[in-house]
């Protein structure tokens, strides 16, 4: 499974889940088969570039949108951590996101 693949399948995921719909609600207004939504969301298939097209109007958003597109102009700190961050394997990042979120808690 690609990288590529797996940030699609999470996207959606995330999307449909920020508007409210339900996979059978998100199947329904894309016009994709029954379980496709469920079956995407958990890297079953690949996809299709204009089954992909049809999610993001279904999700309305844009491409930048979708695929969380965002320049940036200058580098932070906030931005520096969440980079660093992001190059630790998966495990770790959950690791140092709990560490992070017990800090914040205690400094409240």
């Amino acid at each position: 499974m690609s990288e590529l693949q797996k940030y699609i399948s999470k996207r959606i995921r995330i999307l449909r889940i920020q508007s409210g719909m339900t996979q059978e609600q998100l199947e329904e207004k894309a016009d994709l088969g029954t379980n496709y939504a469920y079956k995407l969301e958990n890297l079953e298939p690949n996809i299709k570039i204009s089954t992909l097209e049809k999610i993001i109007e279904a999700l309305n958003v844009d491409l930048q949108t979708f695929f969380d597109l965002t320049l940036k102009e200058e580098s932070t700190d906030l931005a520096q951590l969440i980079d660093t961050i992001k190059s630790l394997p998966e495990y770790k990042q959950n690791k140092v996101i709990s560490a992070i979120n017990i800090i914040i808690n205690e400094t409240k």
